[in-house]
């Protein structure tokens, strides 16, 4: 199949190019999203509503309904801004069914099939990630970004499931775009501190945080053939939810991973392998 034709959105261009990219998009419970099968699992990025929806309660609801059998219950979390990361497990008599909030934390992570982790971006970036078993879902807005959420998930992967870095697969999905993204001294400050990289992902005082958190991952161990960013800029696209540019009246994007119940995910664990 020939390469797709996919918008490539970095600084103050849009360029249209051929590239080969593992995601489609397609209706799923009644709104569009970004599909993709990665590491062993699903991966589904949504694109919008630009105004607020319904609550994350039904939304989840018709997700959880749309994608049955493969799923039987879906989580998500009130997001802080944080590093709190959430492990979301069955214990005894415990039933991981329904759609239900976690708690505060802004990353979730299970070795359970047939849950699906869910996070919530109106500019902030969602990160999908999967390998060795364990599927994680991560909201990283710019205070998340410089308390090194993603560093914290990266060592529970291999801490508390024994996966290394070089074993995961990482997307970063629809968020707001370095040419739209002006911030204040205090946030360049809060992101410099944690760099770890030549600074590509600032230009005076607009940031990149997908190309930062890139090269987060890949400084953490993640290959870079395994690291995928997809969609467009939040704020510049019209049909997706943006905070810089509706304020309180935005909608949210959610973004959702998981292993399905049936034992395959409709994913193989080498489904995507380094590219040279």
């Amino acid at each position: 199949m020939p390469p797709r034709k996919h918008g490539l959105y970095h600084w103050d261009r849009i360029v249209e190019a051929a590239i080969e990219i593992s995601f489609s998009e397609k209706e799923v419970a009644g709104e569009r999203a970004l599909d993709g099968s990665l590491g062993g699992a699903r991966m589904l990025f949504g694109l919008g509503p630009p105004l607020a929806a319904d609550p994350p309660e039904i939304r989840g609801l018709r997700l959880l309904e749309a994608l049955a059998p493969e799923i039987h219950g879906v989580r998500w979390g009130r997001q802080v801004h944080g590093r709190e990361v959430a492990a979301v497990s069955c214990e005894k008599d415990c039933d991981l069914g329904g759609v239900v909030c976690v708690g505060d934390c802004d990353a979730l992570m299970t070795t359970e099939r047939g849950v699906g982790l869910m996070v919530w971006t109106a500019d902030c970036v969602p990160i999908l990630l999967a390998g060795g078993g364990v599927v994680a879902a991560v909201h990283s807005g710019w205070r998340g970004t410089a308390a090194d959420i993603v560093g914290a998930v990266i060592r529970s992967f291999l801490l508390d499931y024994g996966v290394a870095a070089d074993r995961i697969q990482a997307v970063l999905g629809p968020a707001i775009s370095g040419q739209r993204y002006e911030v204040g001294p205090e946030v360049v400050n809060a992101l410099e501190a944690v760099a770890t990289d030549d600074g590509g992902w600032r230009r005076g005082d607009r940031v990149d945080l997908r190309r930062f958190l890139a090269g987060r991952l890949e400084h953490l161990g993640v290959e870079s053939g395994s690291i995928e960013v997809i969609g467009p800029c939040t704020a510049a696209t019209a049909h997706l939810a943006s905070y810089r540019r509706d304020g309180a009246a935005a909608g949210r994007q959610w973004s959702l991973v998981y292993r399905g119940s049936s034992g395959d995910g409709g994913a193989r664990e080498d489904d995507l392998r380094p590219r040279s």
